[in-house]
């Protein structure tokens, strides 16, 4: 039986994986700074950052996210720098500059087909850049699609495979757990975590696009049912069965 809804992951999954351009889109707002009392440069803001982020990755662990918005705050005014734009611009100028979202391919005529067959959407995402940012990014990819809600870990604290962020997307759903799939293209994160959950797992595992935790899946380690495809025109056959 169809589900009612399909949830989705988003890096890698919905968009390709970017190759992050880190020093680059660090240092994007610097054409908007105001006032730079320290003449702090692109490249000691960039490592500063680089090396901030990382400390704060070996105390939060794997399952509690940061905020992207808190996290610049605090880099701007360590360094005195103000900006003639809002934190919630500066974030769009500097996730926007990190790395190019681009859509996984045929992810635009999936998610059409879904709607065509009444199935509802909607996304769980590990990620500090605010909710508002990723909502900006799917509509400028999939103008045509509407999600029923876009979750991001930033905004709810816990990170995929905890299962609290999937617990929360069902009562938000208003449907049961197993009424419910989760596309994702990371067993441990995805997989494990959404049948954790009692929703139904996909793996969508492209090998023809580039994918950071292809080497770090290993089916083995999947003892439940879960599909695995390879590409979105093999979801949409499984909803045609």
């Amino acid at each position: 039986m169809n589900p009612k809804m399909i949830l989705f992951d988003y890096g890698g999954t919905l968009i390709q994986d970017p190759i992050y351009k880190m020093a680059e889109g660090n240092s994007a707002i610097f054409p908007y700074i105001t006032e730079n009392p320290h003449n702090v440069t692109r490249e000691q803001f960039s490592d500063f950052v680089k090396q901030l982020f990382d400390e704060i990755r070996q105390l939060r662990g794997e399952l509690i996210e940061i905020h992207e918005h808190h996290f610049l705050r605090y880099v701007l005014e360590y360094f005195g720098i103000k900006l003639s734009i809002s934190i919630e611009e500066a974030e769009w100028i500097i996730s926007t500059t990190l790395g190019d979202n681009i859509m996984t391919p045929d992810a635009d005529k999936m998610l059409k087909s879904l709607t065509e067959k009444g199935i509802k959407t909607g996304i769980i995402s590990n990620l500090c850049w605010s909710g508002n940012a990723l909502e900006r990014v799917m509509a400028e990819l999939f103008p045509e699609h509407k999600f029923e809600f876009i979750m991001t870990s930033s905004e709810y604290i816990f990170r995929k495979p905890d299962r609290h962020l999937f617990d929360l997307a069902v009562r938000k759903s208003g449907f049961k757990a197993e009424e419910i799939w989760y596309c994702g293209n990371f067993i441990d994160v995805d997989v494990i975590g959404a049948n954790n959950a009692g929703l139904f797992p996909v793996l969508y595992d492209n090998s023809d696009i580039y994918d950071r935790f292809h080497k770090l899946n290993d089916i083995s380690k999947i003892d439940f049912p879960f599909h695995h495809i390879g590409g979105w025109g093999e979801l949409i056959k499984l909803l045609e069965k």
